[in-house]
This record gives C-alpha cells, sequence and structure tokens, in this order.
C-alpha cells in the first residue's frame, strides 16, 4: 500500500490527536457526537463550535463525522425505540451538513442473544433505507461492525439495502475482539470488501476492545492493509483509533506506510 496520507485519519478520542493530525498533515474524525444527549437542540451551538475550533486548530483537509450509538438500535422492536434513534441520527446528519464532512460512521446497534442474526439484517437495511432516503447523492454513511462475531450478517444488510452511498466501517479492533478470533480479519475483509468503504484500524490481544496501537496486540497490519489492497477499493479510508494515536503513526512511518513529515 502507497503512502497513506490522503486517506488517514484521526478519531479526536485518541489523545494528542490535534497535534498528531497537525504535524503530520492527516484527516480528522469527529467524535464530539458519539454521546446522543449531546445532540440536544439546547447545545447545538456549542457542540459546533467545539467541533469548528478543532477543525481549525489542527488544520485537517478531510473531516468524517462519527454518529452517535448511545442507546441507538436501528433494528429496535420497539417503533419508539427506532424513532428515537432515527431522530438523533438526523440531528448527527444535520451536524455532519454544518461542518461539511464527507462521510458519517454509525455503529450497527446489533446486541447479541437479544436479536436474531436474520432479524438484525433485514430490520437494519429497512432503518437505514428510510434514513438514506433524503439524503444528497454524494452523502456517505458508513456502517461500523461493534459486537458482531462474523461478517455474513453485515454482507447480508448490506445485500438488502442496494444503496451506493451506504456501506461498511469494518473495525478490525472489534472484529478481533468480538469474535474471539474465530474468523480471520482477512476473511471479513474478502466478505464484506466490496461494501467497505472506510476502516477503524487499532489492536488488542482478542480479549478485550483496548484499543491498543497498532503494533501492540494479535493484528496483523501488513496482512490487513495486503488485504484491503486487495478486496476494497481504492479510495478505501482509515481511521486511527487507538487511545494514544502517535504511536500507531510511528508504526505506519518506521513499515513504510506514511511518509515522514
Amino acid at each position: 500500500m502507497k503512502d497513506m496520507r490522503q486517506k488517514l485519519f484521526i478519531a479526536t478520542f485518541s489523545g494528542g490527536a490535534l497535534d498528531t493530525i497537525r504535524e503530520n498533515k492527516l484527516n480528522i474524525e469527529i467524535n464530539h457526537t458519539c454521546i446522543s444527549e449531546d445532540l440536544d437542540e439546547e447545545s447545538r451551538s456549542r457542540l459546533l463550535a467545539d467541533i469548528r475550533r478543532d477543525m481549525t486548530e489542527c488544520g485537517a483537509c478531510r473531516t468524517i463525522l462519527h454518529g452517535p450509538f448511545t442507546e441507538i438500535i436501528p433494528a429496535a422492536i420497539d417503533h419508539k425505540a427506532r424513532e428515537f434513534a432515527l431522530e438523533r441520527l438526523q440531528q448527527s446528519y444535520q451536524v455532519s451538513s454544518a461542518i461539511g464532512a464527507e462521510a458519517m460512521v454509525v455503529h450497527s446497534g446489533y446486541i447479541p442473544f437479544m436479536y436474531f442474526k436474520e432479524w438484525q439484517a433485514e430490520k437494519s437495511a429497512i432503518f437505514w433505507q428510510k434514513f438514506i432516503a433524503d439524503k444528497s447523492p454524494d452523502f456517505r454513511l458508513y456502517v461500523e461492525n461493534v459486537l458482531e462475531d462474523e461478517p455474513y450478517m453485515l454482507a447480508d444488510m448490506m445485500q438488502q439495502i442496494e444503496d451506493p452511498r451506504i456501506g461498511i466501517c469494518l473495525d478490525v479492533g472489534h472484529a478481533l475482539a468480538a469474535g474471539h478470533s474465530t474468523v480471520p480479519i482477512e476473511t471479513w475483509i474478502e466478505v464484506l470488501g466490496q461494501y467497505i468503504g472506510h476502516f477503524h484500524i487499532h489492536n488488542n490481544c482478542g480479549d478485550s476492545d483496548s484499543h491498543s496501537p497498532l503494533g501492540q496486540g494479535l493484528l496483523d497490519f501488513h496482512s490487513i492493509f495486503a488485504a484491503a489492497e486487495a478486496h476494497c477499493r481504492p479510495d478505501v479510508t482509515f481511521t486511527i483509533e487507538s487511545r494514544e494515536c502517535a504511536p500507531s503513526v510511528k508504526w505506519l512511518i518506521d513499515e513504510g506506510y506514511l511518509a515522514a513529515e
């Protein structure tokens, strides 16, 4: 994989994010809207001001927004829960539009043992089709795996959605931790490759979602990047989501994926 600079983002929750983005001329994934209640109307002006301040401070060229995930369950049985999810995601879309973000990442909301996988795929597809219906042709929505233990349910969902504005954000750390290493990450990428528009990259040891630096854990990022190059579209993007971003950026530089500034 050639120099990743133009397609590499840093999550704002990652320690040292703004300095690392500015010093390495990288891009930003905004996490200010991850908590649902932060989207309340009375706090919206302050939220937007905080986001714009951080965007200005780091000087990023490209922006992705991470939408809310607290209590957001698109496949919920209760229609009021689905209505709440839709309301919060619409509010997040308004923020995304206001700051000029090119895409929005959302969690799938899957809860193991609560929903059958067939139900999750079918009802999620209906929900996301409803959400995307009035959005711009240029808008991109990426549904992120969190507690899924295999990629096939998400592939089923995507086959039912059939909308080019919706894709997958493959979080490789979540796939390892939730799947307990039963399905190789390379298989996730092969199965979902045609749908993947974005990756969240961080590492762990397979027993917890530790969000460790890229070089510290069980994931082989040389293999992951090779699989992404083989199975995903050329413009696929990546966000570093390790708790501290500088060690992950250093690893990418040391391994030849990112030219040093």
